[in-house]
């Protein structure tokens, strides 16, 4: 299994030197809107990167559907509170579009889920080699999907990640 499971806080890891690209990844709405959840929580740590989800959102404003299944990186910025020197310069956060706004039912958004994963695998293979992915249980929050659901379409994409539970 590419999943390992870790008990603490995702931005602890954040807080660590790293020698290789950290990536943070959460699943996101299509319509440019962290306020609750994790996503809120990002959105403290790393002001700069909700600016650029939220700015990506407007581009599909017409039809924020098409960001299903797409995955956006955006590199964290010194200014964020979150940032920290070592880990910083080589830390993003990871937008995993699984829902417009919590609407679809949870097998859609597993779905979803893995067709992200496989763009955001992708992206990385054309980036680098060696990596940290690390996310919480994604979509169990708010979008109300049962874990097993979003376990099961991690593990079909098969990218090594840390999924961590508090």
């Amino acid at each position: 299994m590419s999943i390992n499971y870790v008990k603490g806080n995702l931005f602890r890891l954040a807080a660590k030197p790293a020698t290789e690209p950290v990536y943070l990844a959460h699943a996101c709405n299509c319509l440019g809107v962290w306020g609750g959840g994790i996503a809120a929580e990002f959105r403290r740590q790393f002001q700069s990167t909700y600016k650029v989800y939220h700015e990506h959102c407007l581009k599909y404003k017409s039809d924020p559907s098409e960001l299903l299944g797409t995955a956006l990186i955006i590199p964290a910025d010194r200014k964020d509170s979150g940032y920290v020197s070592g880990t910083g310069d080589k830390l993003s956060v990871v937008c995993l579009f699984t829902s417009v706004m919590g609407g679809e039912s949870p097998e859609e958004i597993a779905k979803y889920t893995e067709l992200a994963m496989q763009d955001l695998k992708t992206q990385l293979s054309q980036t680098t080699t060696q990596y940290v992915l690390a996310m919480p249980k994604i979509n169990a929050g708010i979008f109300g999907v049962p874990w097993s659901l979003t376990e099961r379409a991690l593990t079909a994409v098969g990218v090594p990640c840390t999924v961590y539970e508090l």
